[in-house]
């Protein structure tokens, strides 16, 4: 399972889901942390909805951040994907843990 969390820095969690700067993709496969750049933080409008169908073309099965719109919302569930809640500015493996841990 691949899981995405918004993150501006690559340490920790970012506050809002579309317009982050980044993505951090986690891979349980193999236990890999991948930082890809979020190209929809320049966009006009769609900035989550685009983020939503980014991370489906990337696999993603579960999206984990503290904040995601509706529209966003709406697509990543379409996409087959799973929403989860962590706090902003939480260190990344540790919402990954959590929300691993909580599936078990």
């Amino acid at each position: 399972m691949k899981y995405a969390l918004p993150t501006d820095n690559g340490k920790t969690v970012g506050k809002i889901f579309g317009r982050a700067k980044n993505f951090a993709i986690y891979d349980d496969a193999d236990s890999s942390i991948t930082i890809v750049a979020n190209a929809g933080t320049s966009a006009e409008h769609g900035a989550g909805t685009g983020s939503a169908a980014f991370l489906a073309d990337k696999g993603v099965g579960v999206v984990i951040a503290p904040e995601i719109g509706p529209k966003a919302e709406a697509a990543l569930k379409a996409g087959g994907i799973r929403i989860e809640y962590a706090y902003e500015s939480m260190d990344l493996m540790k919402a990954i843990s959590g929300i691993i841990s909580q599936s078990k």
